[in-house]
């Protein structure tokens, strides 16, 4: 089992990945990149935003191949999301950040239609903005509906993904002085905080990634991003929907994402990869170098991957 690996033309950081089908992918990160392939990955076309040159898109979300929306990261005004109608020809400006503390980190669609964006803490509680029409539109969701954190508690922006929603229910894992798990209803917007024993403390540590198989069990990883090579309680899981969480003691070094594929799980980070056919019991080594961030294609066994140096990887389960 190994990575099929494609490599954009420039040097880039990847972190932005959204996989339309097996042929499909788009992808984003620093230096105002975004690319797509629509052959498997054989040729990549980048599509231009004019004015991003300097910005770093942390997160898209593809709807279909004409419809996506991208995510820069950032303070003040380099926050921004922006949207194509047309496979990323032109760009429009959706929202663009204007709290002075603000810093866009992710956003997640629970619909077709329906999607939230979460940013940093601003006073004390975490940033949201929520869309009702494809991310045409956003509003922000008034501060005493935020999730309220402690000090030197957050999200990291390292994959897309520390903010994921299943079914009727968002979760946002945080890190800093504190790892939590958010949970909430995603009409209600009544956020409960649940404490967990993954790795935390400083303000490299916590939950950077959350996925769930259904909305029961859910799979959280971490670890401490200043130590790519080391692992320890990063890895928790819960089978009630987020209502507990509890700590894997497996031994993988930091990982920036986990995803699902029918009932296997993928994590990945810079170090490298791997899979879990029974929950997170056991892994298997994925074959190649570790990624940023992970993408599935629905109803099916195909995983795309982006990570650093331009770097894009392709893998098909048996």
């Amino acid at each position: 089992m190994f990575w099929e690996e494609f490599s954009l033309n420039w040097q880039s950081s990847l972190r932005g990945i959204d996989a339309v089908s097996h042929k499909e992918c788009w992808v984003s990160g620093t230096n105002g990149t975004v690319a797509k392939t629509v052959n498997g990955g054989r040729n990549w076309k980048y599509l231009t935003v004019p004015g991003a040159d300097s910005l770093d898109f942390r997160d898209i979300e593809v709807f279909n191949s004409n419809e996506a929306l991208i995510l820069s990261i950032g303070t003040g005004a380099s926050s921004r999301i922006y949207k194509t109608i047309d496979g990323g020809q032109t760009w429009k400006i959706v929202f663009q950040n204007k709290e002075p503390e603000g810093f866009f980190d992710a956003f997640t669609f629970w619909n077709a239609n329906e999607g939230m964006m979460q940013g940093d803490p601003i006073d004390g509680r975490l940033y949201l903005l929520t869309t009702a029409d494809r991310g045409d539109t956003w509003h922000e969701v008034p501060q005493q509906k935020c999730p309220k954190v402690e000090k030197g508690e957050y999200a990291f922006a390292a994959s897309g993904s520390q903010i994921a929603s299943f079914g009727n229910t968002i979760w946002i894992g945080t890190g800093g002085s504190k790892s939590r798990i958010f949970r909430s209803n995603t009409k209600e917007l009544s956020w409960e905080g649940v404490d967990t024993k993954m790795i935390q403390g400083q303000p490299s540590q916590g939950a950077f990634s959350l996925s769930f198989f259904h909305e029961r069990f859910g799979m959280a990883v971490g670890g401490d991003y200043t130590k790519e090579n080391e692992g320890k309680d990063n890895i928790i899981i819960t089978v009630d929907g987020g209502e507990s969480w509890h700590l894997l003691r497996m031994e993988l070094d930091f990982r920036s994402c986990v995803v699902f594929v029918g009932k296997s799980a993928i994590v990945t980070g810079p170090s490298g990869s791997e899979l879990s056919d029974d929950m997170g019991k056991s892994w298997t080594m994925i074959e190649g170098r570790g990624f940023h961030s992970l993408s599935v294609v629905e109803d099916s066994k195909t995983v795309w991957a982006a990570g650093s140096d331009g770097r894009i990887g392709r893998l098909v389960l048996p």
